[in-house]
């Protein structure tokens, strides 16, 4: 079953596929053995940061050969901010690409989501692509701070409606109030919104949730029911690491092999991972 299949599946049926970014194996290790453990399909994102850390043929290999213990993993170009990055990871093998055109002008974004989804469809009628509509603010990182929202950053359900017809993606972004990291207020989703969202867009079009981190159990679930079917986390996955990695230091001072030391890291960022899969109910969904 391919991505697409598997997400409109995910959005008929009310759950979530999870969509983890990673910019180390240590992080990889752990979303494909979560993903294995509790039978879950799960999307495995780089920005354009971590894939030029990774490097493209890099990723793609290391998910190839994972692929062939565990064919429900799916590779996506997260964040690509212009068509030529984003025509890079089609030609190297994604299987998905993220188009992000929120920064510039509606004309501009539909244009240049359109010139994506275009290409990409020539090299792979399989491969899924996301646009995005609305901004959502903040970064993947904990900044101890209040983010303020406008109106105009929020997506409208109209303009929504009429940039996927446009484009022909597969996926939508949205910003209804969530907020990328780990901010001092807990982002408050319009729900309303959400759901005049889905509504307004064609059903073959799945809706998309960026900086889940930051939100909570009772507003994800509610985000499910209301028609969100793919979540991203970033930053607690980081975060994860970077605490584990502290604790395994302290309590290994005298231990300098890597493999040895990321052991507990691992298994910590993977229970994470199996929590949020749980989460988001897709947990035994991974189905031929």
């Amino acid at each position: 079953m391919s991505l697409k299949d598997i997400l409109l599946k995910a959005s008929k049926e009310h759950w979530a596929v999870g969509h983890f970014n990673v910019s180390n194996l240590e992080q990889l290790k752990a979303v494909v053995n979560a993903a294995k453990k509790t039978g879950a399909p799960v999307m495995i994102g780089t920005s354009e940061g971590e894939r030029n850390w990774f490097g493209l043929s890099n990723i793609v290999a290391l998910v190839e050969s994972l692929n062939k213990e565990w064919p429900y993993i799916f590779l996506n170009a997260d964040h690509t901010k212009t068509a030529s990055a984003a025509l890079d990871a089609v030609n190297a093998g994604y299987s998905s690409i993220h188009f992000d055109g929120s920064s510039l002008s509606e004309s501009e974004n539909i244009g240049k989501t359109k010139q994506v989804v275009d290409y990409a469809r020539s090299k792979n009628s399989e491969i899924s692509i996301e646009g995005e509509l609305g901004y959502v603010k903040g970064e993947s990182q904990i900044t101890g701070k209040k983010v303020e929202l406008n109106s105009s950053d929020y997506t409208n359900p109209q303009q929504a409606a009429d940039f996927a017809s446009s484009t022909g993606i597969d996926r939508l972004a949205v910003a209804i109030g969530n907020i990328h990291g780990i901010n001092i207020d807990e982002p408050k989703l319009d729900f309303d919104r959400l759901s005049e969202i889905r509504k307004a867009v064609s059903e073959n079009v799945v809706i998309v949730l960026h900086a889940g981190s930051g939100i909570s159990d009772v507003d994800i679930k509610r985000a499910i029911e209301s028609g969100i079917s793919n979540i991203h986390i970033s930053t607690e996955l980081r975060v994860a690491f970077r605490e584990g990695t502290e604790e395994s230091l302290k309590e290994n001072p005298n231990e300098y092999a890597p493999y040895k030391l990321d052991e507990q890291v691992v298994k910590d960022m993977e229970k994470l991972v199996e929590q949020k899969i749980r989460l988001f109910g897709s947990d035994g969904k991974a189905i031929a």
